[in-house]
């Protein structure tokens, strides 16, 4: 595990999302010292903290132990502890079960798998009827390509009530999609309960689509709100 790649890449993540390392120690409830030392390779962040690093710079938790690096066909830079008998295991009992109600399995090993048996997993979680219920737990551990494969069936499914539960975990592209679909299919309360989650560009997906497709302005009444003025005043215009 190289730390000074790691703490490179958490300072380019950090810079990428506009924040600064006083705005990463207090959403973390770390003095900024502590970041600063995380950054310059000097020691590495508590794994307690990795899943609140990885939502807040929306980067996955292989991703920083990765230092970035793609790692999808390599061996992972952490130790895995789940041997292929045991993991085989794991899989045949997920495979077998309708939900994850009938089993009595901790998701705590989610952490140290491999990342393709990480992808195995989530393939068999997402064929139970329940599988929302394991999100929480492994959205944190999941690379970026993970998580768009959950965002993926989400959207297949047409299961937008689960985006606000993960919208926390989703990059800002991966919003885009999903905004997209959601507008597609008519979904405008799904959008409105999402819309602290969406960031100036998606807001202006959707008044783009406003104003293309001359939307009822009873709808477009509810969204008003969140607009800007530069916003508000071009759909003023184009609907005039």
């Amino acid at each position: 595990m190289d730390i000074a790649s790691i703490g490179k890449f958490l300072k380019k993540s950090r810079r990428h999302h506009g924040l600064t390392q006083g705005d990463v120690a207090e959403h973390l409830g770390v003095s900024p010292q502590a970041v600063s030392k995380w950054e310059r390779g000097e020691n590495l962040p508590d794994m307690a903290f990795l899943p609140d690093i990885s939502k807040l710079l929306e980067i996955g938790v292989d991703e920083i132990l990765n230092a970035g690096r793609a790692d999808e066909g390599k061996d992972d830079s952490i130790q895995k502890l789940v041997d292929t008998p045991l993991f085989e295991k794991i899989i045949a009992s997920l495979q077998q079960a309708d939900s994850l109600a009938e089993l009595a399995l901790d998701l705590d090993f989610f952490v140290y798998l491999g990342t393709a048996q990480k992808s195995d997993t989530i393939a068999a979680l997402l064929n139970m009827s329940d599988y929302h219920l394991a999100l929480d737990e492994i959205l944190p551990y999941c690379n970026q390509a993970q998580r768009g494969t959950v965002v993926e069936h989400v959207l297949e499914e047409r299961d937008y009530d689960i985006l606000e539960q993960i919208s926390s975990h989703m990059s800002n592209e991966l919003k885009a999609t999903a905004l997209e679909k959601l507008l597609e299919e008519g979904e405008y309360e799904i959008i409105e309960d999402n819309m602290p989650a969406f960031n100036r560009k998606h807001r202006d997906i959707i008044a783009e689509h406003f104003y293309k497709t001359k939307t009822d302005i009873d709808i477009i009444e509810n969204f008003i709100p969140f607009f800007d003025k530069n916003q508000r005043t071009k759909l003023e215009e184009e609907l005039s």
